[in-house]
């Protein structure tokens, strides 16, 4: 039997072990069906999981739906793409980019260059997305391909998003362009304000306003492609259409010749900090990855619409460029700072129309952008709190009470409304594109070498997409270059010219990461090493029918031989006051229990009545029940049913002395003060659901099981703690069962009794193994738990 064990003797607890490509490093918890819940007990969670499933490879591919349902559409999953690529990125970094590189030539080629590379990165993504579909993109990705250090990709994952998840350029370019067109000159405080205030307001309408939110952001978007049309074939007008003398304008600005490539700077450091702002444009090819769960045909809609935004992209990002450099000298887009767009359409459209209304329709593309990445970011966030990789993680990953994830949502807003509101004005958007660019490095590189090395390790695995070998290796390769460019700066970047140290951005990065990296060996290796304990995965589902799953610090268990009594023929000399369990002969008029809502209103009386009967208490009140189902074979993975239980192999008492007695007020808050006065019990009653021929339920008789040899272990709720009881083992101990007990039979186990007048109060309980019943048919049980009342017998 397992026990809880002192941390000074603590061994690994002895187990049937699969290889790591055979389990998934986190116990990912399907969204619930509408059929076959349970309603579990809160307080026994730590000794068994709400899903004891054995989980291959393949059951990771299958296709996942979140609470809220499969909503979007090809239409919505082409403006979440297309709206996240086409945001602030062409309306304000070819500037920024021409002044670095120096010249229009190189500019140019390094959009070009950059569409190549983002087209091997959506490769990638697509082979992974169409292999796992399901939300959470590259989280999803590192972390099944990454098992090993537990949980450090996960981690990793979860720092970045939560540090680096936020849409700050956009809202810095939405006001910059606001005030713009207003004639404004506006100080930092108003800038930062207006950026705020559009963060606050969107995520207020997606937080609360889920269908207005989708049809918004759907409006902007088209919005968006329009405009970037707009300003096409405004170029075209330029050098087409007006007449010579019309204005002081030539006819265009576009270099030829030796002029194209006229003060480049081919230094790598200086190329790579400007392809971070190519590729920040591109930036949302892989979105719709980050929200499958919500996607209608998710594998078919992500290739179709993934490979149409990449192609619309390319297209309209060179012609867009190519017109800025037709309409507007090149002097002033080197000194246009985020605002080339706006020069582009005053020089165009004259001071009314050109500054005014097409800055404003800018704008708007701007809180599009936010609004998409928003909409995304938020569902990523809410994932990684539904794998208990933040603190509040049942509000996190909650979707109440607007059927939205208000909680990644915050998430999402707290990192943005800081970068908004702390860095001075001046590089900032420049710098925030940098950063966010670098660790996406690395995590490129950590994704494109795991799909090498999942082609190897699992070549029968389902692709329904498979990247070409030699995109995927040039990305590769161009991370690592990527990567180490910073450290290759230009000679101008040297002498310190350009404001912040050329280098920053890629300390911060590396800082992100070693933040993480730092932060997962504290938390999963030197608190469970100090405390004694090991970390381990606890699913739940939240009452919006989210599943979670809680990373809980535990003690390891250790395996004892122990020699379990068969009560067969002697029990009925074994009662509940007694030994703290009684036998009882009792058929049900229910014999499946499939139905929870059937089995609420037709078994709970007929065990309130039994309870009574039994006991002679005057009143019952059932608060919860658990039903138990061996996990189907593995080779059925489609009949699984992720709800059902196990039994629980961990000697356990479900419920601590003073969480029993606070489960009165919590279940009965009126009546608790008089219904304490008298005494209280809390009764497990255990039903087989077929014959037990296999793990049957052992009992250890209550007085044989010392209160030093209890060990409380606290549970952390939203509502209330609860906390149940672990035992240590102490070779005084006696344990009975009955075998081939039939669903005609019940067990009654005591898990608390208020009553201290020698009588048995609490009995440990557990599943053991019977040797020579290994290839049995599996235990199935339900069992009910009530609160037990005496109200005419005091305590005394």
């Amino acid at each position: 039997m397992d026990y809880e064990c002192d941390s000074s003797a603590a061994v690994p607890n002895p187990g049937v072990i699969t290889p790591d490509e055979e389990q998934p490093l986190l116990t990912r918890s399907p969204s619930p069906s509408s059929s076959s819940k349970t309603v579990f007990g809160e307080d026994e969670e730590p000794y068994g999981t709400i899903e004891e499933i054995h989980r291959s490879i393949e059951d990771d591919v299958l296709p996942e739906t979140s609470i809220i349902g499969r909503t979007i559409g090809w239409r919505s999953a082409y403006i979440l793409v297309i709206s996240r690529v086409i945001g602030s990125g062409i309306f304000a970094t070819p500037g920024a980019i021409v002044k670095s590189v120096g010249s229009v030539g190189l500019s140019l080629s390094l959009w070009i260059v950059g569409a190549i590379i983002a087209a091997c990165g959506l490769a990638v993504s697509l082979e992974y997305g169409c292999a796992f579909p399901r939300s959470g993109g590259e989280k999803v990705y590192l972390e099944y391909t990454y098992r090993r250090p537990r949980f450090l990709a996960s981690t990793l994952v979860a720092v970045q998003a939560v540090l680096l998840g936020f849409t700050a350029s956009n809202c810095i370019v939405f006001s910059q362009y606001t005030l713009f067109a207003f004639g404004i000159e506006g100080s930092d405080l108003l800038r930062k304000s207006l950026a705020v205030g559009l963060l606050t307001v969107i995520t207020i309408i997606h937080g609360c306003f889920l269908r207005t939110g989708i049809n918004i952001q759907n409006f902007l978007g088209w919005i968006k492609v329009a405009l970037v049309l707009f300003m096409i074939f405004a170029g075209l007008f330029v050098v087409v259409l007006r007449p010579d003398g019309s204005t002081k304008m030539t006819r265009s600005h576009f270099p030829s010749g030796q002029d194209l490539w006229k003060d480049s700077d081919w230094s790598w450091g200086v190329i790579s900090t400007a392809l971070f702002k190519v590729f920040y444009s591109y930036a949302g090819l892989s979105n719709v990855n980050n929200v499958l769960n919500e996607v209608k045909n998710p594998v078919r809609t992500l290739k179709s619409v993934s490979i149409t935004a990449l192609v619309t992209s390319c297209i309209l990002y060179l012609l867009v460029n190519i017109a800025y450099f037709i309409v507007v000298p090149l002097d002033e887009i080197r000194d246009s700072g985020e605002l080339i767009a706006a020069l582009f359409f005053e020089r165009t459209f004259g001071p009314q129309v050109g500054k005014r209304i097409l800055p404003l329709a800018v704008a708007l593309s701007g809180a599009g952008n936010v609004m998409v990445v928003t909409f995304a970011l938020a569902r990523l966030n809410q994932e990684i709190a539904r794998q208990g990789f933040l603190p509040c993680s049942s509000f996190l990953a909650s979707s109440k009470p607007f059927n939205a994830p208000m909680g990644g949502l915050l998430v999402h807003y707290i990192p943005s409304l800081l970068v908004i509101t702390l860095p001075p004005s001046g590089e900032v958007y420049s710098f925030i594109l940098e950063v966010e660019g670098y660790p996406g490095q690395v995590f490129a590189l950590a994704i494109s070498v795991g799909l090498l090395y999942l082609r190897y390790k699992r070549p029968d695995l389902k692709r329904p997409f498979k990247a070409w070998i030699g995109a995927v290796l040039l990305r590769i390769v161009l991370s690592i270059a990527l990567l180490a460019a910073p450290f290759f700066p230009s000679k101008r970047k040297e002498r310190g010219e350009g404001g912040i140290w050329y280098a920053t951005y890629a300390v911060v990065g590396i800082s992100i990461i070693a933040f993480g990296v730092l932060y997962w060996v504290v938390w999963i290796r030197l608190l469970p090493w100090w405390k004694g304990c090991k970390v381990e995965e606890k699913g739940d589902i939240l009452e919006d029918g989210t599943t979670v799953t809680r990373l809980t610090y535990e003690r390891p268990y250790l395996e004892f031989p122990v020699t379990v009594h068969d009560v067969r023929g002697s029990e009925k000399e074994y009662t509940l006051d007694k030994n703290g369990f009684q036998f009882h002969a009792h058929e049900s008029r229910e014999k499946d229990f499939v139905d929870d809502e059937k089995i609420k209103a037709e078994y709970y009386p007929e065990t309130e009545q039994l309870l009574k009967d039994v006991t002679g208490a005057s009143r019952i009140f059932i608060f919860d029940h658990t039903i138990r189902r061996q996990p189907p074979s593995e080779g059925n993975a489609a009949s699984r049913t992720p709800q059902l239980r196990g039994p629980v192999q961990r000697v356990h008492i479900d419920q601590s002395y003073a969480a029993s007695l606070s489960r009165v007020p919590y279940h009965l808050p009126q009546e608790a003060e008089k219904l304490l006065q008298g005494r209280v019990e809390i009764i497990n009653v255990w039903r087989p659901i077929k014959t037990v021929q296999r793990d049957p339920l052992a009992v250890a008789q209550a007085d044989t099981v010392k209160d030093e040899d209890l060990v409380p272990v606290a549970l952390i709720y939203p509502t209330r703690r609860g906390e149940t009881l672990a035992v240590r083992y102490n070779e005084g101990q006696k344990w009975f069962y009955k075998s081939g007990l039939t669903p005609e039979e019940v067990l009654f186990i005591k898990c608390f009794d208020s009553k201290e007048d020698g009588r048995a109060r609490r009995v440990p309980h557990t599943a053991f193994p019977v040797p020579g019943t290994e290839d049995r048919e599996g235990r199935e049980s339900i069992e009910v738990r009530a609160l037990v009342f005496h109200e005419d017998d005091t305590l005394e």
